[in-house]
């Protein structure tokens, strides 16, 4: 049997890999099972391992990771004629070798005839992210599953400073879990840093509330973990922008899972950015955009030095 895993959560293509093993009863200490990385072994030497019979069972598994030049990417070690090796190979299926296709990614090149071939006599297995409801729902079951539980606002709070990446929700979820059996919003602020762009979000808010205490006060804070001027101006700038397009989208009528897709946006992060962006006029949030912009020009063009200009640029718009 042969088949292509592929997909961008490595959790779940790991969990599909593992059922695929015990499927076939597959176990790593039988020496049935070899994974290879496709720029340290050749295709030749993949596929003449999987021509040798099992050892003392009735399957062996092969798998092939990293294979990038069934993507965009060119791969210099891989000839013409060692994938036509692997296409012949594959056309037939091996009763007794599991050979399995293992990238976690979706960029496969669908204009390559390799590409083609497998579609057409492979079986392809895409792993793809949870939406924000299954995210809510699986991490809910694994705290309650570690006998912890979490209030419902700290779990989105949670959520909205992750990644949707599975494998670090729950490496962070362990960490909660040996911290407190009740998480709470107060126990996400103590144990899950913020992200410098969450930082930067409330920078903005406090600029477009004209709050300038609070403005310098989250600036010096950035500036003690030495965040750069020029970065920052690019984050503020993008906390503008992504402020102004909700609005935007918003009022178009798109719906939050639509405005989600469209800004490859956390639904859990989109939720506060539209709580939060509410009373922002449209024409303001473009009016600051463009001071930013001349500023970003000001030091560039060395009008003006970038710690002392991020710094006066706060004081004057907290002033206004």
């Amino acid at each position: 049997m042969n088949c292509v895993i592929y997909g961008e959560e490595k959790m779940l293509m790991e969990q599909k890999l593992a059922a695929l093993k015990k499927q076939y009863h597959i176990q790593e200490e039988d020496m049935n099972m070899m994974t290879y990385w496709c720029q340290e072994t050749s295709i030749s030497e993949m596929i003449e391992d999987a021509l040798t019979p099992p050892f003392f069972t009735e399957y062996k598994m092969i798998i092939m990771k990293n294979p990038l030049f069934l993507t965009t990417q060119k791969q210099k070690d891989v000839s013409e004629e060692d994938i036509q090796m692997l296409m012949d190979y594959l056309s037939k299926d091996n009763p007794t070798t599991i050979f399995v296709i293992y990238h976690d990614q979706k960029n496969f090149d669908e204009r390559k005839k390799i590409v083609k071939k497998l579609r057409k006599d492979l079986r392809f297995i895409e792993v793809g992210k949870l939406d924000a409801h299954q995210l809510f729902k699986t991490t809910h079951q694994a705290i309650k599953k570690r006998g912890c539980e979490i209030d419902d606002d700290a779990l989105e709070l949670l959520l909205s400073r992750m990644p949707n990446d599975l494998l670090e929700i729950s490496q962070e979820v362990n960490k909660l879990c040996l911290y407190s059996q009740h998480i709470t919003r107060e126990t996400i602020d103590v144990m899950v840093a913020k992200q410098v762009e969450e930082n930067v979000f409330e920078l903005t808010k406090a600029i477009l509330n004209k709050e300038m205490g609070k403005s310098i006060q989250i600036y010096k804070d950035l500036m003690m973990n030495n965040e750069e001027p020029i970065k920052l101006i690019v984050l503020i700038a993008n906390s503008l922008r992504l402020l102004y397009q909700v609005k935007l989208l918003d009022r178009k009528g798109y719906n939050d899972q639509e405005i989600a897709k469209m800004l490859s946006l956390n639904p859990y992060r989109l939720k506060y950015v539209r709580q939060d962006g509410k009373d922002y006029d449209i024409q303001e949030l473009l009016q600051k955009l463009d001071e930013l912009s001349q500023l970003d020009v000001n030091i560039k063009t060395g009008k003006i030095d970038r710690f002392r200009g991020l710094e006066l640029f706060l004081i004057r718009i907290g002033g206004q």
